[in-house]
């Protein structure tokens, strides 16, 4: 096997793709349009949905790409040896032109021609079959002919070898290359991935689209045959690099670096807390530089609490002085610029991570001084789950917190009363949503004329020459609509956005919080 950096990875992708007569397909966005209802890209493949249905693509049938994507939903889980939620995936696909003799076979030459990998220390899954579909014994075929030893091929169910972009849409079964990694030279005859799981990892797939789903779950042949493939770079660098994670390959080692020479304490020992650090960094900068912004909502949300679980575990490593941060923020970013070749101005993006950074200190610092009281006055060394939930509904101090600083000390958390108490509360917000839909309903008549405030957060905290077009009262609570604004909009327990409205009559007004409604600010007065 090769050991190549993650640049001449990149650069041996595209150069045996290209002699294959694909054409470059541009990186999709991060984020979908309008009409997208995922809340992130999460797969290579997810702007071609249509195209694999059937449309014709501008740039042909033989496309490949390198997409960079986002997946939350193993959060808690980054930290460890493989998770990882910003990604890039890199992929080849076929829109109606070859199928599976020449997918199966083109992905193997990559690999072992191009990347050398030992025929010895590969295997392969494929679709076993299902009431709907049948084994997929051609590409079991196709396997054998490209060199793979029959051994290592297994079959495994539709849970583990079919792929949909969705429960409606094109899909199919798929077959998935393995690569060895445990510590013996070669696997034992009778290990594969279905009876030796553990001991083997995925580097490449091939989904064959050659069906198509529809709203009442009808499975239908397409018109067209499709390829769909993916190999996730920074597993395939861990592999390639020979190393425990990929976090230990060049794909993060500069941003390791930079965080050791902040902390001031090894990598090795403090593993977890580096690689959420970052991972979160790396993910919150590319959301951002899609324009996210933190808030308690949808993506926004997402991006908060990824910046608030990378401070946390900052500040357990050291102290986190407020002076210095600012200056590790922007070489982080300075870093990621170079890492990823980006040009531009990514002054908002450092703007938006620091003011989020800032106002989460303010947040720590309240509910340290209440979570020392707490384990103070503790004589069972437990910390109750109302004073846990206290902590995180009144004063948003996360629980993860709350549990590190406890175990310092020997204290531990009552955890199950606190998950009963924060579906109660997630009950208790849903009924409550209902009355605060009614009261948007009832502002709107008082906004219905007014144009979308501008939000100008993102150059500057301070907006000047701003021009009040509403000033009214909605059941006593006087709130004021500008044509701009530099507060961002908020709702929930987390610390809102406030600060002072200066008036032509020099009359200062303290906002207290700002609620958005239809893209019009709603600022509200104290």
């Amino acid at each position: 096997m090769k050991t190549i950096s993650g640049k001449q990875l990149k650069e041996e992708w595209k150069k045996f793709w290209e002699s294959r007569q694909h054409v470059w397909l541009p990186e999709a966005p991060l984020i979908g349009g309008k009409e997208s209802t995922a809340m992130f890209n999460i797969a290579g493949m997810q702007q071609l949905i249509p195209y694999l249905s059937g449309q014709a693509h501008p740039l042909g049938k033989r496309l490949f790409n390198i997409q960079k994507c986002i997946r939350t939903v193993d959060i808690d889980e980054v930290g460890d040896a493989s998770h990882c939620t910003f990604f890039e995936m890199m992929g080849n696909r076929s829109l109606g032109d070859y199928f599976k003799k020449e997918a199966v076979q083109r992905s193997w030459e990559f690999l072992t021609e191009v990347l050398w990998f030992e025929q010895e220390k590969l295997a392969a899954t494929v679709f076993e079959w299902d009431k709907e579909v049948a084994e997929d014994t051609e590409t079991i075929w196709y396997r054998k002919n490209a060199g793979l030893d029959e051994q290592r091929i297994c079959t495994m169910t539709a849970k583990d070898n079919r792929r949909s972009p969705g429960p409606v849409g094109p899909c199919g079964p798929c077959t998935e290359i393995y690569y060895w990694v445990w510590t013996t030279k070669l696997p034992p005859k009778w290990s594969t991935p279905k009876t030796d799981e553990a001991n083997w990892l995925e580097v490449r797939n091939n989904v064959f689209m050659e069906y198509y789903r529809d709203e009442s779950g009808k499975l239908t042949k397409l018109k067209n045959r499709n390829v769909d493939t993916g190999m996730w770079f920074e597993r395939m660098c861990k592999v390639l690099q020979q190393k425990e994670s990929a976090y230990e390959t060049d794909v993060f080692a500069s941003l390791l670096a930079i965080i050791t020479d902040y902390v001031w304490l090894p990598y090795a020992g403090n593993e977890r807390r580096y690689r959420i650090i970052a991972d979160h960094l790396r993910t919150s900068f590319f959301m951002m530089r899609d324009g996210i912004a933190p808030s308690n909502e949808g993506r926004g949300y997402v991006l908060r609490r990824l910046i608030r679980r990378m401070y946390y575990n900052m500040m357990l490593l050291k102290e986190v002085d407020s002076k210095t941060l600012p200056a590790f923020l922007k070489n982080i970013v300075k870093e990621l610029t170079v890492l990823f070749d980006l040009t531009g101005n990514f002054d908002q993006v450092i703007a938006l991570l620091e003011k989020e950074v800032t106002q989460f200190q303010k947040t720590i610092s309240n509910g340290q001084k209440l979570l020392q009281d707490i384990i103070k006055s503790s004589k069972k060394k437990t910390i109750s789950w109302a004073d846990a939930f206290k902590l995180y509904d009144t004063f948003g101090f996360p629980v993860e917190l709350t549990k590190e600083i406890a175990m310092e000390v020997k204290c531990t958390v009552d955890e199950i009363w606190f998950a009963k108490e924060m579906g109660a509360q997630q009950q208790r917000s849903r009924a409550g949503s209902k009355n605060m839909f009614t009261q948007d309903v009832d502002r709107s008549k008082y906004i219905i004329d007014l144009p979308a405030t501008k939000f100008v957060w993102y150059d500057t905290m301070k907006a000047d020459k701003t021009k009040l077009l509403k000033d009214f009262e909605v059941g006593g609570q006087r709130i004021l609509v500008f044509d701009q604004t530099p507060f961002y909009a908020e709702s929930g327990w987390q610390i809102s956005d406030s600060g002072i409205v200066v008036l032509d009559s020099g009359d200062q007004l303290h906002i207290k919080e700002v609620k958005k409604y239809e893209w019009v600010f709603l600022h509200f007065v104290q």
